[in-house]
Formats: C-alpha cells, structure tokens, sequence
C-alpha cells in the first residue's frame, strides 16, 4: 500500500495549541457539528469530498495528507466508512479518534430491509432501539476519548464492528439525522476538544451549549410544521431517512433499496410498482438513476423530490447542519403536502 512520507516539519512539531489543533471530520455534517465546537478557535478540515459516498470511498492524496496530519479524527464508525479504521491506523496511528455513533447516548435504529416499512410502527420504540450507553469503554466522563498515551481502545474499532455486526439486527448508521444524537455528541465533542486543547476548555464547552440550544428551538419548529404531516407516506429510492422519520413521525411505506444501498431486486419494485397505496412522492437522492426515477414516478404517478442526508449541496461550515435539517424538513413537507 502507498506510504505517505512524513514531513520534518510534522516530525519536528511544536507543542499543541489551539491554533495548531488539526480536526478532520469524514462527512459534512459532522464537520458541521466540529465547527460549531471549535467556534473561532479553528477549523476542522473535511475528509471526503461533499458529493462522495462514505461507503466506500478511495482517499486521494490530498485528503490521505489531511488524515495523516490530523490531531483528531471525528467519524461516524466502521458501519457508516468500513475502510477508513484501517487507514487512520496506517495513516495516522497516533491522531485521536472519536467513532460518533459508538458514544454513549447514541440513538440506535435497526438497519430495515428493502421492504413495506408500515409494521415498524407498529411496535414499541424499545423493540428496535437502543442508546449507546456503553460500548467496550466508559463514556460516563468522557475520559477514555483523551487517553492518547494508549490508542489500543480507539482504534480497536474492528472489534467494535464485529460486536454490532453479531447483534439480531444490523444497526442503521445514518445516525447524524438524528437531531437528538446531535445534541448528545455536541457536549462530547467538546470534552474531547477541550482534552487536547486544555487551556480553551470552556469555550468549547460554551460554544456546545450553545449550539444545543439553537438546535433543540429548530427541533421544536421542526416538530411543528411536521406533525400535520404524519398520516402521509412516501416511497424512498435509499432507506437513508429512518433517524429522521423517527423523530418527527413520518411513515415511510417501503424503500427501493436499503439502508446500506443494496438493491432488493425486481421483483420486490414489481411488488411496489404493483401493491403501493396512494403515496406523497418518490424521494430520491442525486445519485438515483434516471431510469429508475421515471419508472417510478409514471407508474404511480407521483412526483419525485429530492432529499439528499448528506447534505452535499449546501454550504459547508458551522450552519451546514442546521441547513441540513430545513432541507429534510422542506422535502418531507413538499412531498407530503400535495
């Protein structure tokens, strides 16, 4: 595998300081969160381009040197970017790393098939959810995230994987369109800033509270304008929403393909082609295809609306993540007031 060079300048580095402190984040609403942490104090740095799956992506030089230089990784976990445990540990073996959707506090959804969705709310909410409240380490404090003298419980995320990969049912790793995750990894972003950043401690913490609060006054908007809207449903060509419909109680009726974007095949778009009840709309993604997009829309004769979980097309930096959430929340309502 290509070696990175280290730089005498990186072998020979100053002491940390908040101006120094390098962040990388593997996706934009991650970097958004970052940001807003950081506040004036710096700039975290985006791993994979926006536009680019997290899946499986292939780092280019630039982005390798990003990695390699970084003080801090935040990334969503192994289920969400399986290759990149692997190249923080060659890249970058003694960067802190923090797996967001292994927190304590964490929402957890089921991973759902490509199928009627209609019978999950059917159940409690305990039967398909759990929170993160422990997970090989005690998050209580936060503590273990600043332990960089011993990175062997970080980057152990194999074994993290291999647990959640075991359980009954595959977790849903679309975790960030949660807005109650966000606000439980905000404060733990800050304590993990504030651990290798000591003397700016309290402004990270401030700057987390703050964020929390717009977050939880968009949230109750949200709550507002959605909730006229839960008796609709919707098709979906990605299972990517769940965290979202969730918290707002949306229905989606089934998905063209799940959560992990795999395919179920023609004979289950026969089955939804054939046996859909009235729908609101077809909610895509940029990457869609075409052809499956007007399959879908003549046939049923909906219109399609597009809602992308990345957020790829808005402006990156400290809003994103509140862009992100009026993106959803405008889609889902076009969609569903017609």
């Amino acid at each position: 595998m290509l070696k990175y060079l280290i730089t005498t300048t990186a072998l020979f580095a100053t002491p940390l300081t908040a101006d120094a402190l390098r962040v990388v984040a593997d996706i934009p609403p991650l970097h958004s969160l970052t940001a807003q942490v950081m506040g004036d104090l710096g700039t975290p740095e985006l791993l994979t381009p926006a536009g680019t799956s997290p899946h499986n992506h292939a780092l280019r030089p630039s982005e390798a040197a990003r990695l390699q230089n970084a003080d801090l990784l935040v990334w969503v976990g192994p289920l969400m970017s399986p290759w990149l445990g692997n190249a923080k540990a060659e890249m970058a073996p003694d960067a802190a790393s923090i797996a967001l959707m292994e927190t304590q506090g964490t929402l957890l959804l089921d991973k759902r098939g490509a199928h009627d969705h209609d019978h999950d709310h059917d159940h409690s909410e305990e039967e398909h959810t759990e929170t993160k409240d422990s997970h090989d380490h005690d998050h209580d404090d936060h503590t273990e995230h600043a332990d960089h003298d011993d990175h062997a419980d970080h980057e152990n995320h194999g074994d993290d994987h291999a647990e959640m990969e075991t359980d009954k049912v595959r977790k849903d790793a679309h975790v960030w369109l949660s807005p109650d995750n966000a606000m439980a990894w905000l404060p733990i972003l800050a304590e993990e800033l504030a651990k290798l950043d000591p003397a700016n401690a309290e402004t990270y913490r401030a700057n987390a509270a703050t964020a929390v609060d717009a977050l939880k006054q968009q949230v109750a908007k949200t709550e507002a304008r959605l909730a006229p809207l839960s008796g609709g449903e919707f098709l979906t060509a990605h299972d990517a929403y769940q965290y979202f419909q969730a918290r707002f109680g949306l229905t989606s009726h089934a998905a063209v393909s799940d959560a992990d974007d795999q395919d179920a095949g023609p004979a289950h778009l026969r089955a939804l082609l054939t046996q859909a009840p009235d729908l609101g709309c077809f909610v895509i993604e940029p990457s869609t295809p075409k052809a499956s997009v007007t399959l879908v829309t003549e046939t049923l004769n909906i219109p399609a609306v597009t809602i992308d979980g990345l957020g790829a097309a808005l402006p990156l930096g400290a809003d994103h993540y509140s862009a992100l959430m009026e993106h959803l929340t405008s889609g889902f309502e076009s969609c569903l007031s017609r």
